[in-house]
């Protein structure tokens, strides 16, 4: 018979602990940060290359990109260190 302490509190081995959706949404934002990265890399070379918005857009989506992924890594780490 396995240790029971492996299991979860429902019972279940894989049973996701509290901090999952946040570890989830830290993935996508770091994915998205990394897409937009990309993009601003190759619009940079081709400047006329699928203008979708304008600069300023850009410029707006990436601070707000960069400051959430900030906020996000910083939760998911201090949720590590409380647990």
């Amino acid at each position: 018979m396995p240790n029971s302490e492996a299991y979860g509190r429902g019972g279940s081995r894989w049973a996701p602990f509290p901090g999952a959706f946040l570890e989830r949404a830290t993935t996508l934002t770091l994915v998205l940060v990394l897409l937009s990265v990309a993009w601003m890399v190759a619009s940079a070379f081709q400047p006329d290359w699928l203008r979708l918005v304008p600069l300023e857009v850009e410029v707006i989506v990436m601070l707000v990109l960069l400051s959430s992924a900030l906020l996000l890594v910083s939760l998911v780490a201090l949720w590590h260190t409380r647990t």
